[in-house]
């Protein structure tokens, strides 16, 4: 019942998987491996790109991290004056923000 982590479903010897930070190394690995092949299945990328990690942690990794249209760093004054307005209007429902900035519907 349930899964195991590197038993891969296939029942055969259970290959160790790290955890805990990421080396330069893996980050490299997982970045050029995404951007040359792309993701498919999150599953397969570890093995596909030669690291000792689940999917689920390439996945995290990669759109908390490594993206490369991930924003780093402070708010613009426009961003943060959408903020402040958009919380006269809505309050605290932070998940109206979210949606609204995901969806680009502001002209920020």
């Amino acid at each position: 019942m349930g899964r195991h982590a590197g038993t891969g479903g296939g029942g055969g010897v259970q290959q160790k998987l790290r955890k805990g930070l990421w080396s330069p190394e893996e980050d490299e690995k997982l970045y050029n491996h995404i951007i040359r092949y792309g993701v498919g299945c999150w599953s397969s990328v570890p093995k596909l790109a030669g690291l000792q990690r689940c999917g689920k942690s390439c996945r995290l990794r990669w759109i908390n991290y490594l993206r490369p249209d991930l924003k780093r760093g402070s708010f613009s004054q426009q961003e943060e004056d959408a903020i402040v307005g958009l919380h006269e209007i809505l309050g605290n429902r932070y998940i109206h923000y979210a949606f609204l900035f995901f969806f680009e519907i502001l002209a920020v």
